[in-house]
């Protein structure tokens, strides 16, 4: 049997093993003369787990559509929005180091099964009752709900991917795995959230993602059980239940990180990255509504474009950036995202003014073709939004999975999810609430100078 050494933190801890035989005719070995797309869209295991990555991150996005709606439509608060986003963020903070000693020492497979399965549940029970999509305290029950069994999802789906490709397929893989997460983001945000909710309501919303929970069980259940583990289910839960072992584990990992400068600063830039997302999330349906004169339930159509760009630039990065400078390319993406999101918060002067300039040299726009252009204006900028994120995270994920030792890369993974969790709780709460007061576009501003200031740095230390 195959096993990863790990250095012992406690006498009784069990050695950390957690490897896919994928050797002797496995049918997930790939041909070696393979490689890239090609090798990763042949190996049958990972297209198993891709397809369960669809299914289950759609309905997340999909759920995490009718809520943040559903509240914007209650309250009509940036503030209360960003409490759904607080309530999912919070668990990161409590299960995330848990949750990556407990994945480092069980069935990733096995992980991956229960967690869909128990999202389901959880949907499933939302729907028995039938007002609580108009009571906020249960939205933010739910969310903080679903989000708590997350905390296990990730990290697991996070190890997976190298147990199940060879290291040179890496960037193809996870561009494929951030392909397939975008994808989501626009199928469950833009596609089916929007327009389920549009045509019917809410609640046809978590019938489908029900349905998606229990498909991407399915998927993950056809994986064969050739994952090699060290010790005990009642062992790993021992230990991360143990707060001294859990926190001797994560020193481990942070020693880790320590040692590897290129891996920390992916994940500071995974970090930002989130917390910008997060933001954005949080201020879109006030931006959609109160700016733009929408339909909250609009917003998803907005950022339509967004998710484009990012779809499209994923699929160039996974082809051709295997040898480019990602520290380089995260910084430069950081600096065309603040000058994108600057370009957002003063997009409505900026058309106005020229309107008005117009109409005293000639005759005037039509009201239908100002709007027009305008929406054609914030879906350029929002286009460019998704192809700068995608120009910071897909690097920094690689560095992440490439340069992390399979034996702690559960933990890591666990790290940076409680650090995104956690990072972008602060902003987003603060930021939701000081728009409702100064305004959004103020907000937006403000943000672009931060995050243009990360991208300077960034490529200061990058040239250094």
């Amino acid at each position: 049997m195959t096993t990863t050494t790990a250095s012992r933190t406690a006498e009784d801890e069990p050695p950390v093993a957690a490897v896919l035989d994928l050797e002797e005719g496995s049918s997930s070995a790939v041909e070696e003369t393979a490689s890239g797309y090609g090798a990763v869209l042949r190996n049958p295991h990972f297209l198993l787990v891709w397809a369960a990555q669809v299914l289950s991150q759609t309905a997340q996005n999909a759920v995490n559509y009718a809520l943040v709606v559903e509240v914007e439509r209650l309250t009509h608060s940036s503030a209360n929005v960003g409490w759904v986003i607080v309530s999912f963020s919070l668990p990161a903070l409590f299960l995330g180091p848990p949750a990556g000693v407990f994945v480092d020492r069980v069935s990733k497979r096995g992980v991956l099964l229960w967690t869909n399965l128990l999202r389901c549940v959880l949907m499933a029970s939302f729907l028995l009752v039938p007002s609580a999509s108009d009571s906020l305290l249960a939205i933010y029950g739910l969310t903080f709900a679903a989000s708590a069994v997350s905390q296990f999802f990730a990290p697991a789906e996070g190890a997976i991917i190298p147990l199940l490709v060879r290291r040179k397929d890496l960037i193809a893989a996870t561009s494929l795995f951030n392909l397939t997460y975008t994808g989501a983001q626009v199928a469950g945000f833009v596609l089916i959230g929007p327009t389920l909710y549009k045509l019917i309501g809410a609640w046809p919303i978590f019938v489908a993602v029900v349905v998606m929970y229990a498909l991407a069980a399915a998927c993950v259940a056809l994986l064969p059980r050739r994952e090699h583990v060290a010790g005990t289910l009642r062992q790993a839960t021992a230990r991360a239940l143990h707060l001294r072992h859990v926190w001797a584990d994560m020193l481990e990992a942070r020693r880790f990180l320590s040692l590897a400068p290129k891996v920390t600063i992916a994940i500071g830039h995974l970090t930002l990255a989130t917390a910008l997302l997060m933001t954005l999330a949080t201020l879109g349906p006030g931006f959609v509504a109160r700016v733009l004169g929408l339909g909250p339930e609009d917003a998803g159509y907005v950022l339509a474009p967004a998710g484009l760009g990012m779809l499209l630039t994923t699929a160039l990065l996974g082809h051709f950036a295997a040898n480019a400078d990602r520290r380089k390319l995260a910084g430069w993406g950081l600096i065309a995202m603040g000058g994108s999101i600057a370009s957002l918060a003063m997009i409505r002067w900026g058309f106005n003014l020229l309107v008005t300039e117009l109409e005293r040299r000639g005759p005037g726009i039509m009201p239908v073709g100002q709007e027009v252009a305008y929406l054609g204006i914030v879906c350029l900028i929002t286009f460019s939004l998704g192809v700068e994120f995608s120009c910071i995270t897909i690097p920094a994920q690689t560095v992440v999975s490439e340069a992390t030792e399979p034996h702690i890369r559960g933990r890591v993974f666990a790290l940076l999810f409680m650090l995104t969790g956690t990072v972008s709780a602060i902003p987003v709460l603060i930021i939701g609430t000081l728009a409702d007061h100064l305004g959004i576009a103020q907000m937006l501003l403000a943000l672009a100078t931060l995050v243009v200031a990360a991208g300077v740095a960034t490529r200061v230390t990058s040239d250094g």
